[in-house]
């Protein structure tokens, strides 16, 4: 008799739960794919100070509505840094879309990376970073 009452038990919840999703990729999924884009400089730009840095990361990118910006030479040297600011509510998954501005000074053309960090990495032992190589002039 109990083992026909678990029987039944099993049989209900099955005819009762939802069909299994049959698409690729669910909303959460989609969230979570969503990365930091840069739109200015572009990949290779000669730039001059001040930087201005534009794009959107995702919410979690920022700390109190900020990440950090860095400036590194060839060598890997910190050459300038700033924060960059969200620009919209920044609590949330969707993309934010931030700004921030380095100053430098070079006195030739100077290969250089612009990095743009998370600024709450949780669990994951190093942050997501975005690189974009860019070419630092001196002001005329």
């Amino acid at each position: 008799m109990l083992r026909i009452f678990f029987a039944s038990l099993v049989l209900t919840l099955a005819a009762c739960s939802r069909p299994a999703e049959t698409t690729s990729q669910t909303p959460a999924a989609e969230e979570a794919s969503v990365t930091l884009a840069v739109s200015m400089p572009a990949a290779g730009a000669r730039v001059t100070s001040p930087l201005r840095v534009e794009g959107t990361a995702p919410g979690d990118w920022f700390f109190e509505a900020v990440f950090p910006l860095e400036l590194r030479g060839a060598d890997n040297a910190l050459i300038a840094e700033a924060p960059a600011r969200a620009q919209a509510q920044w609590m949330t998954e969707r993309p934010v879309p931030f700004v921030g501005e380095l100053q430098f000074q070079v006195s030739q053309e100077t290969q250089a990376v612009l990095v743009l960090q998370e600024d709450m990495p949780g669990d994951e032992a190093h942050p997501r970073e975005v690189r974009v190589p860019v070419v630092l002039a001196p002001l005329p």
